[in-house]
């Protein structure tokens, strides 16, 4: 078996101040330092490759890529308090975000949350976790706005299964390359191309995330058909469909089958 060497990261958990000086806004200024940081340090989460590359400025679709295996990858970040949990992440246009979904060109999520210029946590979201119902509308801009009637979104951050959402730095501490990339090699488990589907997959496993024990009942994912009723009003088959998509993570390896209507969260996950 050939073992793939993987370089050992360790960043720089501080944002140069001195290089955003001439700037005075400060959704600005902090634009300019992470993505700085990011250009300089940051590897490719997806291939390994040892670095990413900047697109140019205003280039819709990304902030980054990688030069070797052409992910693309968007940066957000937050300046936050110690104990912050974020519950979701600002993002663009609510009608942009839609139209990127359903493309094949969504970027993989970049998630960093600093206190002023120190790094707490840097999160690398697969793109392959974004469906619809993560997606929140926020209300429209008033007529008396510039852009009136211009329409941003949220991203539910806490909706997105735990196994897509792997740290990159956790705590103010670099993860080691190595359980990255087993991470993301585990999440691969959830990737799905056809939008409907990967709803629907990612819900039930975020449902089953949710269950507090290793062995869980077929009535433990029913109790959490009014969240799913909610997030799929569309569907009247919602028994069947958590049935159907809990042997569909039986198949990805995500849960194991013990008995009828019993099973067991996989020790991997």
């Amino acid at each position: 078996m050939i073992s793939i060497s993987h370089p050992q990261w360790d960043p720089p958990l501080t944002l140069n101040n001195r290089l955003g000086a001439m700037y005075t806004s400060k959704s600005q200024k902090s634009r300019v330092l992470t993505e700085l940081w990011v250009e300089g340090n940051m590897y490719c989460p997806v291939c390994g490759n040892c670095s990413v590359s900047k697109y140019p400025a205003n280039t819709p679709v990304a902030d980054f890529f990688c030069p070797s295996c052409k992910a693309d990858f968007e940066l957000k970040s937050k300046n936050v308090k110690s104990s912050y949990q974020p519950r979701v992440i600002v993002d663009g246009s609510w009608n942009t975000m839609l139209a990127r979904l359903r493309s094949a060109s969504n970027p993989h999520l970049l998630f960093m949350s600093r206190q002023d210029a120190h790094i707490q946590n840097f999160i690398f979201i697969p793109n392959f976790f974004f469906s619809p119902s993560v997606i929140a509308p926020r209300t429209p801009l008033s007529a008396k706005a510039r852009r009136a009637g211009w329409q941003g979104c949220n991203i539910l951050y806490g909706a997105i299964p735990a196994i897509g959402r792997i740290p990159l730095i956790a705590q103010g501490i670099p993860v080691p390359r190595h359980v990255v990339d087993k991470a993301y090699k585990q999440s691969c488990a959830l990737s799905i191309d056809r939008l409907a589907a990967r709803g629907w997959l990612l819900d039930v496993m975020k449902c089953v995330e949710n269950i507090k024990k290793d062995n869980f009942s077929l009535k433990d994912v029913y109790a959490f058909i009014p969240y799913l009723r909610e997030r799929h009003p569309q569907n009247a088959h919602i028994e069947e469909k958590i049935r159907q998509q809990l042997q569909m993570l039986r198949d990805r390896g995500l849960i194991q089958f013990i008995s009828r209507g019993t099973y067991c969260k996989s020790p991997t996950h």
